[in-house]
């Protein structure tokens, strides 16, 4: 019992800890500031800080009969354990649980406040697109181009967002053996941690600061057609990227080996999500070169093409460092000959 109890606190600790930090950094603060509401519903609003406090109260409960029923050591009260004996005994050497449970909580410390920053906001621009879209139904057949523009892309893209944020933050915040997605490692290297949080704020808006960003979620296009067509392959393209999400379920996490997945769109290329979400952001950034391309600008032409491929190369990257942590699992080694290609099938 007295271990259960260490488990319960520990944990609470680290939460609290966490809570207290980004409550406490401006930086961060601007999230919490952020607010949803529903159109019809204009006297409801909810905060970010909201869906944050729920989410440590619910911890706070759902706690006590998980430990309950969890007899090993958490890996909060293995953290707390290893500072300790660090404190006590500074030569003392860090064994390899206590390292994988110190990286296991700086991932879960550093993505799961931004998942639920997003699925907050997520959860109401759906909702509220979803209400305009029924709505405007008349407009499908009256103007099926602004009927798009206005309703159809944007319902479609809150959902794609909302699916993708919601399976990651669920399952940065749960950690259960019930469920079979235990952290079974997580990357050591200095450079699989810095091209994974390099994708991310606030390092992401660092590096756009130096290395501009070009893409847009909602290219537009002069030719009616062709708007179509590039936005709904850009929609295609999210959608495989989200639903590589799905694939992983509970195991979805970014530097971590929480098991092998093989179904599903995995059953084709090892990196669905980067070459998609690519292709996407590629597309998002047409406009730019073309208009770049047609008035002779090939200063402008030849940044966008830069810039664009060093996004692209930092996911390139993700996907080399990522292969190379997940090789140290013998079901990986075998995944890769069961699916030779990384992002393209039958290609590459």
């Amino acid at each position: 019992m007295d271990t259960k109890i260490k488990n319960y606190f520990s944990t609470m600790s680290f939460i609290l800890l966490w809570y207290l930090f980004y409550t406490h950094i401006p930086y961060y603060q601007n999230f919490f500031h952020g607010e949803f509401s529903l159109i019809f519903f204009p006297n409801f609003s909810l905060k970010s800080e909201d869906l944050f406090i729920f989410i440590v109260l619910s911890y706070a409960i759902l706690l006590i009969p998980f430990y309950i029923f969890h007899s090993e050591k958490g890996k909060a009260l293995i953290v707390i354990e290893y500072i300790i004996k660090k404190i006590k005994n500074f030569s003392y050497k860090i064994n390899h649980q206590e390292k994988l449970s110190i990286l296991a909580w700086g991932v879960k410390l550093f993505y799961a406040p931004l998942m639920i920053f997003w699925f907050s906001g997520h959860i109401s621009t759906m909702i509220n697109n979803l209400y305009l879209t029924y709505w405007n139904r008349t407009l499908f057949s009256h103007n099926f181009y602004d009927f798009f523009n206005q309703n159809l892309f944007w319902t479609a893209f809150s959902f794609i967002l909302f699916f993708d944020v919601f399976f990651f933050t669920c399952w940065y915040l749960i950690e259960s053996p019930f469920l079979k997605n235990t952290i079974k490692s997580v990357e050591p290297t200095f450079l699989w941690w810095f091209v994974a949080l390099a994708c991310y704020p606030p390092f992401n808006g660092m590096i756009g600061n130096i290395i501009p960003w070009y893409s847009s979620d909602f290219p537009e296009f002069s030719h009616h057609s062709l708007h179509i067509f590039f936005n709904s392959l850009l929609l295609i393209c999210m959608a495989i990227y989200s639903s590589a999400s799905f694939a992983l379920w509970w195991k979805a996490s970014n530097l971590t080996n929480r098991g092998i997945v093989k179904n599903w769109i995995y059953k084709y290329v090892r990196h669905p999500a980067y070459i998609a979400k690519n292709t996407a952001w590629w597309i998002g950034c047409l406009p730019v070169l073309i208009d770049s391309f047609q008035i002779w600008n090939w200063k402008l032409f030849f940044i966008v093409i830069f810039c664009m491929s060093f996004w692209t190369f930092l996911y390139f990257m993700r996907a080399i460092t990522e292969e190379r942590h997940l090789s140290r699992d013998s079901d990986y080694e075998q995944y890769k000959k069961e699916v030779p290609y990384r992002f393209i099938p039958n290609v590459y």
